[in-house]
C-alpha cells in the first residue's frame, strides 16, 4: 500500500494541475472521458504532445505498441487512473481502490460503497485482477478454460482500460465498445459519420440516463446536463429493445463465453476445473425474467435485496418481470465476501466443508459474489 501510494503522489504531482481538481466530476462520458466539443480541454487533462513522461502505452490494431502520450511517470494504467479514482484523491468522487464514494450529493453520501466494490486487497480479496496482470477468462473459450494458468490457455491480460474505455463509449459507466475482439457496443455512422447513432448494450435507468446511448461531441454534452449518476444504488437495466444476447450478461461474456448462449440454451461442454472433466455444464440462466419460474409473482425480499435489471416503466421496484443478470449476483471491480462451510470446499468430488473455496484459480477466492456464502441464492429462492 505504500508503494502504491508513493507511486500515486509522484504521478499526482503532474497530473494534479492539469485535470479538473473539484470534486464531483467523474461522470460517464463527461469531464476527461467523452462528449468532446471543437473547443475541449480535456485532451490536456491527461495527455502531452511532445512532452509525455509516461511509459505507458497502447496498442494499435496491427498489435503493436506506441506511447499513450500521457502526463505523469506513472508505469500502468491502473496507477493512472488511480490519480483521480484513488484514496483521497480529487480528481473524482469515485475512489475505486477503496471501492467508496468520496463526495457528497442527492443521491450519492460520503462513504456509501460504490455499486462495483474496490480494488483494495485488505478489504476486497477477490477482485477482478487489476494492475495487467493475466488474468482467467473463466468460462471462456471452447472448452470453458481459455486464460486457467495451469492449463497454458489464451491469457487474458486485465487492467482498467480492459474493461472501460478512458474516452468515452456507448455503453453505461464507459464500457468499451469491443471487449476481447467481440463487438458489445459502438456506433453506427451511415447516416451521419460525424455525429453518428449509438448502438450500445449496457444501458441504465438512472435519472436523465440517455438509453439509445451516449453521443458525441456537443449533443453529448447536452445529454451529460441532464443526467444524474448513482454510483452507490444500483440502477441497472434490461437490454436495448430486450434484446436477451446483450445486456451486462452480454457484454460479460465477451470474455466469459460460455456464460450467456442466448437461443442456444444455458448449457454447454466444458472442464470447470473441478474434478468432473470434460462434462455438459448447466448453469443458472441469465436476461430472464423472474416470472419465468414461479408466474406473474412479485419477488419475496429479504434483508439483502439483490440488483434486478429494469425496464424504464419500472425503474424503483422489483417485481416479477425484472430480469436477472450478471450484477444481480457479482460485483464488478471487487468482493469482501466470506466463504464457510459448503461454500468453502476444494474438492467438488469430495465436498468437505472448510476445505478451500476451489474457486477460479488461480485466486480461489469468493468468484465475486455480493453477500457471504450463498446469500445470493437466498435472496430469491427464499428458503
Amino acid at each position: 500500500m505504500a508503494v502504491r501510494k508513493r507511486l500515486l503522489l509522484i504521478a499526482l504531482v503532474a497530473v494534479a494541475a492539469a485535470v479538473i481538481l473539484t470534486p464531483g466530476v467523474a461522470f460517464a462520458n463527461y469531464s476527461v472521458h467523452g462528449s468532446y466539443t471543437m473547443s475541449t480541454d480535456a485532451c490536456a487533462g491527461c495527455h502531452r504532445a511532445h512532452t509525455a513522461a509516461s511509459s505507458i502505452t497502447w496498442t494499435k490494431t496491427d498489435l503493436t505498441t506506441g506511447s499513450a502520450l500521457l502526463l505523469g511517470t506513472s508505469t500502468s494504467i491502473d496507477d493512472f487512473c488511480y490519480t483521480c479514482h484513488g484514496t483521497a484523491m480529487l480528481g473524482a468522487d469515485t475512489n475505486v481502490f477503496d471501492g467508496v464514494y468520496e463526495g457528497s450529493n442527492a443521491l450519492n453520501a460520503f462513504g456509501e460503497p460504490l455499486n462495483g466494490g474496490g480494488f483494495d486487497p485488505a478489504m476486497f480479496p477477490t477482485q477482478h485482477y487489476p494492475n495487467n496482470t493475466t488474468w482467467v477468462a473463466y468460462g471462456g473459450g471452447a472448452t470453458g478454460r481459455d486464460g486457467i494458468i495451469s492449463t497454458g490457455g489464451t491469457q487474458v491480460t486485465i487492467g482498467c482500460s480492459v474493461c472501460h474505455d478512458v474516452h468515452g463509449s456507448s455503453n453505461y459507466r464507459l464500457l468499451k465498445d469491443v471487449v476481447n475482439g467481440v463487438t458489445v457496443g459502438g456506433y453506427d455512422g451511415t447516416i451521419d459519420p460525424v455525429d453518428p447513432t449509438p448502438t450500445p448494450w449496457v444501458i441504465s435507468t438512472e435519472a436523465g440516463y440517455p438509453t439509445s446511448g451516449w453521443l458525441l461531441h456537443e449533443p453529448g454534452a447536452l445529454q451529460v446536463a441532464g443526467y444524474s449518476p448513482d454510483y452507490t444504488d444500483p440502477k441497472y437495466a434490461k437490454a436495448p429493445a430486450g434484446d436477451v444476447t446483450k445486456g451486462i450478461s452480454g457484454w460479460c461474456a465477451s470474455c466469459h463465453t460460455q456464460y450467456n448462449t442466448g437461443a442456444i440454451g444455458n448449457f454447454s461442454v466444458y472442464d470447470a476445473n473441478d474434478g468432473f472433466g470434460l462434462v455438459t455444464r448447466h448453469r443458472h440462466p441469465v436476461n430472464v425474467p423472474l416470472s419465468n419460474y414461479l408466474g406473474a409473482r412479485s419477488l419475496i425480499v429479504t434483508d439483502n435485496v439483490l440488483p434486478l435489471a429494469h425496464s424504464a416503466a419500472d425503474a424503483t421496484t422489483q417485481d416479477a418481470s425484472d430480469w436477472i443478470d450478471c450484477l444481480t449476483c457479482h460485483v464488478a471491480h471487487g468482493s469482501s465476501a466470506v466463504m464457510t462451510g459448503y461454500a468453502n470446499v476444494a474438492d467438488s468430488t469430495d465436498p468437505l466443508p472448510d476445505s478451500g473455496t476451489g474457486s477460479v484459480p488461480p485466486d480461489d477466492g469468493n468468484a465475486l459474489l455480493r453477500s457471504n456464502n450463498r446469500g445470493v441464492c437466498e435472496a430469491c429462492h427464499n428458503k
